[in-house]
């Protein structure tokens, strides 16, 4: 089968890139032929592509040999801007990873006229598509599924060591929760200035991850237990009794409060065991498989036919995709400045920090020296009086000394002349 995956921008290692490549790998696996076109391609993501499956002009795209397309980010229509076919017949899949961004959402207009099939990464998109009038039945939730890499089969240990943080942006209250985390445990963080592709063997690797998103699904599958929480807020711990609720937000963090670092670090710390059992005993790994989601969605033999007369309505949307890829191309370029530089602020909090507590510990210093300045000054002004004291005794008893002396020798003095005399 000939694969075609359309997406906005695929430079980092993020969540609709990451999505991008977990395809890309699974197509290949089955010896699929696979192409992938983005408006942006950089650095460091396409390190992990073949560099001849990368396609940066649309018009190198040949639809007659097409049988499978996966379009995410508002980019169908621009397949034709300069090429009408005869007649295409072909399984396109809408895909929707957001129910809230509009570079998500704006090809549903001519998507639902092309009568193709939608997919939705969590219930609350689901929502959202349906309240757009999109048909339910033409929908199937992926989950932010996972490749099946990340079942664990060895059983963990219920032992709190080694704790993962995976965020593109930390918030003030993990920042310092971690900082006091990092006194009792090791602690790795990885994301924004430190990125680095999330594998297996580093979620193995470890007995906790605090994180949202696709993430959560890995140590869902691996038994791993997950702190839900970043910028949004999060439940904390996945249990019984927030998970339902967790899953509808795609484990984002929405729809729960923002909590202190006190209450992380005392979180983490009194309900490890109650977090480690849920994830030991979690029964739904099956609904979060990368294969059986793709298999399910391949299997389904429903194509889009596209006539001619289709292909022409989609030429008023072709210059709206232009126009909205030049503007979210622009916006994920100033994105990764702005991540740069709140990386590098967060870098000069956490020096700042260290160095209010290197001057916290000088004045402790400082404060025991001074102490012992101050003893020292209390002892010698002690031996000074004492010395004084005896100075000043040694001094009266010199002139009793002398006074007697006198007194003696005046007395041998008398009688000797007293004998004389006699």
């Amino acid at each position: 089968m000939n694969v075609l995956i359309l997406t906005n921008h695929l430079a980092q290692l993020c969540g609709s890139e990451i999505q991008v490549l977990e395809l890309y790998r699974y197509f290949k696996n089955n010896n699929h032929n696979t192409k992938i076109y983005a408006n942006m391609i950089g650095l460091p993501i396409i390190e992990y592509f073949d560099q001849e499956d990368l396609i940066s002009d649309i018009n190198q795209i040949n639809l007659d040999i097409i049988d499978f397309i996966w379009s995410q980010h508002c980019i169908f229509a621009s397949l034709f801007q300069n090429h009408l076919y005869k007649e295409l017949h072909l399984k396109v899949v809408s895909v929707h990873l957001s129910p809230y961004e509009m570079l998500e959402l704006s090809s549903l207009p001519y998507m639902k006229l092309l009568n193709c099939e939608f997919v939705a990464n969590s219930y609350e998109t689901r929502d959202k598509l349906i309240s757009l009038g999109v048909d339910n039945n033409k929908i199937l939730i992926s989950g932010n599924c996972a490749p099946s890499q990340y079942l664990n089969k060895e059983p963990k240990v219920k032992y709190l060591h080694k704790i993962l943080v995976v965020s593109n942006h930390l918030v003030e209250e993990v920042i310092t929760a971690v900082d006091i985390l990092s006194k009792k445990y090791e602690v790795n963080i990885i994301g924004g200035n430190k990125p680095k592709l999330v594998s297996p063997e580093l979620i193995n690797n470890h007995d906790l991850i605090i994180s949202i998103g696709k993430t959560v699904q890995y140590g869902l599958l691996a038994g791993v237990p997950v702190y839900c929480y970043d910028h949004f807020g999060g439940p904390g711990y996945l249990d019984t009794k927030n998970f339902q609720k967790a899953k509808y937000y795609n484990f984002s963090g929405r729809g729960f409060n923002r909590k202190t670092a006190e209450q992380i670090v005392l979180e983490i710390e009194n309900n490890y065991n109650h977090a480690f059992d849920f994830s030991y005993n979690f029964s739904e790994k099956n609904s979060f498989l990368l294969e059986n989601f793709l298999d399910k969605l391949i299997n389904n033999q429903t194509k889009c036919l596209i006539t001619q007369h289709q292909q022409k309505l989609l030429a008023p949307y072709i210059a709206i995709e232009k126009k909205i890829a030049e503007l979210y191309t622009n916006m994920k370029r100033i994105e990764l400045h702005a991540n740069y530089l709140a990386s590098e602020l967060e870098i000069q909090k956490i020096n700042l920090k260290q160095k209010e507590k290197y001057l916290e510990n000088m004045t402790s210093e400082m404060h025991i020296i001074k102490t012992k300045i101050d003893f020292s000054d209390q002892k010698i002004k002690k031996l000074t009086f004492k010395k004084d004291k005896f100075f000043k005794k040694y001094q009266k008893y010199r002139k009793i000394m002398k006074l007697s002396l006198t007194l003696i020798l005046i007395n041998i003095f008398s009688f000797i002349i007293y004998a004389i005399n006699f």
